[in-house]
């Protein structure tokens, strides 16, 4: 297949498992564009990155052990950790901020 073809042959062979039931309905809108996403409030909040200890657990056999084995892992590595979550922070906030500005109409 050449490589003009491929997106009119991906988007029959899409619609084709669209009518089987095997593949998701069309998520654009009738006017062919995609839905609107978040709202940039809660995209702020997404952005920024905190690790909870409290969500680190095992409900496998012997889970407890499991669960100490891996906050004591989560404290020994936490300063590694910690300028991973601020390095990745930043730059979530930056793409926010600059998501902002688009929709503002203001391209730097």
């Amino acid at each position: 297949m050449k490589p003009e073809h491929a997106e009119d042959a991906a988007r029959a062979a899409a619609e084709r498992k669209r009518r089987e039931g095997t593949y998701p309905p069309d998520t654009l809108a009738p006017s062919g564009k995609p839905p609107a996403g978040p709202e940039l409030a809660r995209l702020r909040e997404w952005a920024i990155i905190e690790v909870d200890s409290d969500l680190l657990y095992s409900t496998r056999k012997g889970g407890a052990v499991i669960t100490r084995l891996k906050r004591m892992l989560l404290r020994l590595l936490r300063q590694y950790t910690t300028e991973l979550e601020a390095q990745q922070t930043r730059f979530n906030v930056g793409v926010v901020a600059y998501l902002e500005s688009l929709e503002r109409g203001e391209r730097e």
